[in-house]
């Protein structure tokens, strides 16, 4: 589960919390004013700062999709 704690000082946080509902990921999203940059905690990992949030979910993406493709076909090209 994603725990993302912002301070609502930057416009990119109500854009990952709209992206987190989109994808129906697991998380939970805190208000604390008293931060000074955004933190994103998975687990015992902790992003902080807005580039380093941004890559973090352009991968948590990657891998949600990647999850998510249909696997019917994927691999019979490599068996043949």
């Amino acid at each position: 589960m994603l725990d993302l704690r912002i301070t609502t000082k930057y416009p990119e946080e109500l854009i990952w919390k709209a992206k987190l509902e989109e994808w129906c990921a697991a998380h939970k999203i805190t208000i604390e004013k008293s931060l000074e940059e955004p933190e994103l905690h998975e687990g015992k990992k902790v992003v902080r700062g807005i580039s380093s949030i941004e890559s973090f979910l352009k991968e948590y993406k990657a891998f949600l999709d990647d999850w998510n493709d249909c696997r019917c076909d994927k691999w019979m090209a490599q068996s043949e």
